[in-house]
């Protein structure tokens, strides 16, 4: 009974430190809509069901959530489409940390994207993802730049990490 409670409290405190970078993933869903339009040749009205979404899409990008002294709070969001005869996933955010010049850094993060192949439910229009990171600033870094890109691993046409955010937080002292 006790190391059942030692093994529950220690997984209780593992997880909590964990939960702040999770990976969040949330569907982007859509909803049919009947929609009217008037064909000018003829000025009939034509009536057709078309797919609206109704979740908002996260737009690429890195906001700071707090910066003390030592750390760096930041977060990271986008969102990928996935409809039709593929399905996208992301799988995980992959960090590296770029060089150091002087007293700036780079810190790079790839989404991982992966194309299964099955159909996508008709709802379903994509995925938003957020991933909030904790990063350690040391004693001689002013400027930190991070980069965001889209890594998909098994498309053979896309076999460069595409670009899609980047920040800059300068940490100079301003007088």
């Amino acid at each position: 009974m006790k190391n059942l409670m030692i093994l529950t409290s220690f997984l209780a405190l593992a997880g909590c430190k964990t939960e702040a970078q999770k990976l969040k993933i949330s569907t982007v869903y859509a909803k049919p809509e009947r929609v009217e339009r008037e064909v000018p040749e003829t000025g009939s009205v034509h009536t057709f069901t078309t797919l609206k979404e109704v979740t908002v899409r996260l737009e690429p990008g890195i906001f700071m959530l707090a910066k003390n002294k030592e750390t760096l709070k930041f977060r990271i969001q986008g969102n990928i489409y996935s409809a039709g005869h593929t399905i996208h996933r992301v799988t995980k955010i992959r960090f590296e940390k770029g060089e150091q010049n002087g007293n700036s850094i780079t810190l790079k993060y790839y989404v991982k994207i992966k194309k299964n192949s099955g159909k996508e439910s008709a709802e379903v229009r994509g995925y938003n993802y957020t991933k909030d990171e904790t990063y350690r600033i040391p004693d001689d870094v002013k400027l930190i730049k991070i980069e965001l890109y889209e890594d998909r691993t098994n498309d053979p046409s896309d076999a460069h990490p595409k670009l899609i955010a980047q920040k800059t937080f300068n940490f100079f002292a301003t007088i």
